[in-house]
């Protein structure tokens, strides 16, 4: 039996959150360290933006979802 609407948009509300506090979490490590400049994250989102020709502040999921994996599984 599928999980109601309601749930389902619960769980996914609580998934966001945690990849945000995630993310956020990297990307003061990633600035206090000094791996790059806010200047630079900012071009690399930027880059990352457009990767799928649009400007709108977000990924395309269905092309992330067509590219290879990063690492294989067949990796140590």
């Amino acid at each position: 039996m599928a999980e109601p609407l309601e749930a389902r948009v619960t769980q996914l509300e609580d998934d966001l959150g945690r990849v945000a506090l995630l993310t956020r979490a990297l990307m003061d490590a990633i600035l206090k360290k000094g791996v790059l400049s806010q200047v630079e994250l900012a071009e690399m989102m930027t880059k990352a933006d457009m990767s799928d020709g649009n400007r709108d502040v977000k990924l395309d999921m269905s092309s992330l979802r067509q590219r290879p994996p990063f690492f294989s599984a067949s990796r140590p």
